[in-house]
């Protein structure tokens, strides 16, 4: 017999046949057969096929979509970040716009009153300005008729608190806070003339302060002024100085103080004592800068005690240009044994308070 032919086929040969097509579980794939139908398992494999490659499109989609939405949230984010920084911003100029505003606002205030703007023109000042100037001794000798202890007279008692001087016969001038200290002390409130070994004595019938005085005022912050009403005719009155004197005090001016301070006052037989001291410089009772005509609060060095209150301040011609009222103090905060303090020590400035706050006294 004659054997068959041997036939070589090589890899890339196309002749070969091709292995039936084999699944991942090791099952052959069937297609379909010669007449187009395909069995059950085939169909199965088909269809879940393709329900897994629709579920993964529908994935991709989603991920894609959740992709896209987060994006969108950190754009927003930024979005609204910028945004709120850009409101904290504008909210920030804003502030220190108002600030700067307020602060321009409070400055100018401060330079119109100093040099009187927004206000009408003051009065041409009334009076002349004396040309003659006196001695200390000769200002005393003038007034010390006019000065009186202010004070009460309780059962056999008699003490003294303030210092006060007569404008008018049955008129004293002193001060406010006079006024409510003597008060407090109770008693029946009297006043007794210097120099008079205490024979010339006359009881207050009425007290009345300053409308505008606020006793709790910081400083010297209201007019510290106030008249009383005796039941005599006073022997002597002082002169006050006129508006144009008023208006031209300034620093290095003289000024006399004429009262009864602290230990050496004696309510008994009072004697006056003479001081001696210099305008520092004149301000509103705020204390700051003013035009002559609002320039009320006397700064001045004169060594006053606490019963100088009421005393009247002389000017060089003898006239009285202000009330004394007080001294300010000086503060420092101490360590002393391991404990903190608060040291006051008495400072060389006194404050007064010019007369013509006095017109703004109702009649007692």
């Amino acid at each position: 017999m004659r054997a068959p032919p041997i036939v070589m086929l090589r890899s890339n040969d196309k002749r070969g046949r091709h292995a039936p097509a084999v699944e991942q579980g090791g099952s052959p794939r069937r297609g379909p057969g010669a007449d187009g139908r395909v069995d059950v398992e085939t169909a199965q494999r088909i269809v879940r096929d393709a329900v897994v490659q629709a579920m993964r499109r529908d994935e991709k989609a989603v991920a894609l979509v959740r992709a896209k939405a987060d994006e969108a949230r950190r754009k927003v984010a930024r979005h609204n970040l910028l945004l709120g920084a850009g409101v904290a911003a504008a909210l920030a100029a804003v502030a220190v716009a108002g600030v700067a505003a307020y602060r321009s606002r409070v400055a100018a205030d401060a330079l119109a009153r100093e040099v009187g703007l927004g206000r009408a023109p003051a009065a041409r000042p009334s009076g002349q300005i004396p040309e003659q100037v006196l001695s200390g001794r000769a200002i005393f000798e003038q007034n010390r008729r006019a000065l009186y202890v202010m004070g009460y007279k309780l059962e056999d008692r008699i003490g003294g608190c303030c210092s006060a001087f007569a404008v008018a016969p049955d008129l004293l001038a002193t001060n406010a806070h006079c006024v409510r200290d003597c008060r407090a002390l109770g008693g029946t409130p009297i006043v007794t003339l210097n120099d008079s070994m205490g024979r010339t004595r006359f009881r207050i019938v009425a007290m009345s302060p300053h409308p505008g005085y606020a006793p709790d005022a910081r400083g010297a912050g209201s007019p510290d002024v106030a008249l009383l009403r005796i039941d005599g005719a006073a022997p002597h009155t002082v002169t006050l100085a006129n508006d144009a004197e008023l208006r031209a005090i300034g620093p290095g001016d003289d000024a006399y103080v004429i009262g009864f301070p602290g230990r050496l006052m004696d309510p008994l037989s009072p004697s006056a004592t003479f001081l001696e001291g210099r305008i520092g410089r004149m301000t509103g009772l705020d204390g700051e800068a003013a035009t002559p005509d609002r320039a009320v609060l006397i700064q001045h060095d004169a060594v006053t005690r606490g019963g100088n209150s009421g005393s009247p301040i002389f000017n060089q011609y003898g006239h009285v240009i202000g009330i004394h009222a007080a001294h300010i103090d000086d503060e420092a905060d101490v360590t002393i044994g391991g404990r903190k303090a608060t040291v006051t020590q008495s400072s060389p400035f006194r404050i007064g308070m010019r007369i013509d706050l006095l017109q703004g006294v109702p009649a007692p």
